[in-house]
């Protein structure tokens, strides 16, 4: 004989919540028999299906030991409409009738079947709505720089402050980890380092994280990559809005001062990864490293999860800046023996070899490639030599100009803000449009002047000194030259396409 078979479920323990021990109090009075059987799933959402109590009822519908299923509240079964459905419609293939002790349907009819569909889409708006209450309520704290929980970072501590009269928290330096972190990054920006050296290092000088374990790669590049540790410029600006970020603040706050939060939001992709699609907002905390220690460490593990690892400045100065023309994953140096000649050397693509990929790149000799980048080197240093010299005092000058033109955008905007509340709806549509034409041109103007910072930081006479003496440096000593000016350099059979950093 078929049973008959209770279903309760609370996903938290609140006040204002049925208790399951009530909801199957009020299940039992429904009952037209004495045999039944409960089933209860606890702490569980009503998301979906894919609950204990709730599988083992539907396999005991499935072997035939179930005839009826009562529940509270139709919502008990789940909060998704089609969820629902595929329920109702099991419950039917082996003939089990269903009843709620809240909503009185007669499932076997199709106005009751009509009826349960529409208290369940109002059940799923309900708990989409309240999701959606939640997030917006993040998003908006978040925004404005408050503390949202979560592992407090190596380096820090909380301390309590008040954001717009709301008493929240931010971070507060820890010196001796602090300490720590500069050397990581300063270890970590050196051309030829690389994460596993880093942590040996540290390991040598017993240096220990926050758990009172040896240092690894991962929590290196975690510790790297986290913008909570940079004091903040445009310059962190304009690299993150390059990579797709969004960016709460506007560019005049980024003062060099403050460290920032990196939010996930509704991006599937880890931040560690890729940084389309997140968020990034100042923090009311001051940063650690300075903005360009940070994005130097920063672009160096992005280069790397994009290629190979990078090869160490052994077999060649141009190490880790190689990338494939065709897939942009990095080259490798590879030394071709010969019984007859010397040994030479060549540059495949780690991808094509490593995972037997489709990729058209066949191979370059090393020492013709080298060549050409040295060729293109020089030149760009001769240019850039002529320019920092004859433009050196009038760098100036144009960074006074451009820092003006913001400033009369910023003038225009305001006047036209002014007419909003007087404005109809035509001039209203114009001066939106104006405004945003005004912020893409201000973005333009913060990014001309990121670039002109950039390039009068470079000593273009020190890395003259060294061309001159090329031939006697070593490859790691090469290598830092070429780092100061070449971002990247893309290889095909054909030719090259070089990245320059000035």
């Amino acid at each position: 004989m078929k049973t008959e078979a209770i279903y309760t479920r609370q996903s938290v323990d609140r006040a204002d919540s049925i208790s399951v021990e009530s909801q199957a109090e009020f299940c039992v009075r429904e009952l037209t028999g004495i045999d039944y059987k409960i089933y209860t799933d606890r702490g569980y959402s009503g998301k979906n299906t894919d609950r204990p109590a709730f599988r083992r009822l539907m396999q005991d519908i499935a072997e035939g030991r179930v005839g009826r299923v009562i529940v509270y509240r139709l919502d008990r079964i789940s909060r998704s409409v089609l969820d629902f459905a595929n329920v109702i419609d099991f419950f039917q293939k082996y003939s089990v009738s269903f009843s709620s002790t809240m909503e009185k349907f007669d499932t076997d009819s199709p106005v009751g079947k009509a009826m349960l569909m529409i208290v369940m889409v109002f059940a799923q708006l309900e708990r989409e709505t309240i999701q959606q209450r939640v997030t917006d309520a993040y998003a908006s704290r978040s925004k404005r720089g408050f503390y949202m929980g979560g592992r407090i970072p190596y380096g820090f501590t909380l301390k309590e402050i008040a954001i717009d009269g709301v008493n929240t928290h931010c971070y507060a330096p820890v010196e001796s980890e602090c300490a720590v972190i500069r050397q990581i990054f300063s270890l970590y920006a050196k051309p030829e380092a690389s994460l596993g050296d880093v942590a040996g290092h540290l390991k040598a000088q017993h240096v220990l994280n926050r758990s009172g374990e040896p240092w690894s790669r991962n929590r290196i590049r975690d510790l790297i990559v986290n913008p909570v540790y940079v004091r903040a410029d445009r310059r962190v600006y304009h690299f993150f809005k390059e990579h797709g970020t969004e960016i709460a603040n506007p560019p005049e706050d980024f003062i060099g001062t403050n460290g920032a939060y990196l939010y996930s939001g509704n991006s599937e992709t880890r931040k560690t990864v890729c940084l389309s699609g997140h968020t990034l907002v100042l923090a009311p905390h001051e940063g650690v490293v300075d903005a360009a220690a940070w994005l130097q460490c920063r672009k160096k593990c992005l280069q790397n999860q994009s290629a190979a690892k990078p090869m160490k400045a052994q077999r060649t100065w141009l190490a880790g800046k190689l990338k494939c023309g065709y897939c942009g994953h990095a080259l490798t140096a590879k030394i071709g023996r010969r019984k007859s000649k010397a040994d030479v050397r060549y540059y495949l693509c780690s991808f094509k070899y490593a995972a037997k990929s489709g990729c058209s790149f066949r191979s370059l000799r090393a020492d013709d490639v080298d060549a050409l980048v040295l060729e293109e080197l020089r030149a760009k240093l001769s240019e850039f030599t002529v320019l920092s010299r004859g433009q050196q005092t009038d760098t100036v000058g144009r960074l006074y100009d451009l820092k003006n033109q913001i400033s009369e955008k910023d003038s225009e905007a305001r006047a036209l803000v002014k007419q909003v509340p007087l404005a109809d709806a035509a001039l209203l549509r114009l001066i939106n449009l104006r405004v945003e034409e005004l912020e893409k041109q201000k973005e333009m103007l913060y990014a001309r002047i990121a670039e002109l910072e950039g390039r009068n930081r470079v000593d273009g006479e020190a890395i003259t000194g060294y061309m001159q003496v090329w031939d006697k440096l070593s490859i790691r000593d090469r290598f830092a030259v070429a780092d100061c000016m070449i971002e990247s350099v893309r290889a095909w059979e054909s030719g090259l396409e070089i990245l320059w950093k000035i």
